[in-house]
C-alpha cells in the first residue's frame, strides 16, 4: 500500500498491544531510494502538555495503513530529551 505524506502526517500511531504513542509529525526518506528511514512521533494527550517526540526507524513498524500505524512495544520507551523545555541550569 502506498501512502502520500498527507496521509502520514497525524496519523495514529499504536503499539502492537494497541497502546497508544501519538501522531506521526514527519519522517525522513533515503535520498537515493526515496524509501522512509525514520518516523518522528509526537506524544501527549493534550496539544503542549506532555509533548514529546519519539524517533521511530522503520524497521521498528509492524504495519502502516490509512487507519494507523502499528509499532513494536519497545519504542514507547524510548522518549527523545526536548532541550527547549528541559531545564539545564547549572545550579
Amino acid at each position: 500500500m502506498n501512502l502520500n505524506n498527507h496521509e502520514l502526517i497525524n496519523l495514529p500511531v499504536f503499539t502492537q498491544t494497541s497502546l497508544p504513542v501519538g501522531k506521526v509529525s514527519g519522517f525522513e526518506m533515503e535520498a537515493e531510494t526515496g524509501k522512509i528511514q525514520t518516523f518522528f512521533v509526537k506524544t501527549g494527550l493534550i496539544k503542549g502538555l506532555l509533548n514529546q517526540q519519539l524517533i521511530i526507524s522503520f524497521n521498528q513498524v509492524i504495519s502502516i495503513d490509512k487507519e494507523k500505524m502499528v509499532v513494536v512495544d519497545s519504542v514507547k520507551k524510548l522518549p527523545i530529551l526536548d532541550l527547549n523545555s528541559a531545564n539545564l541550569s547549572a545550579d
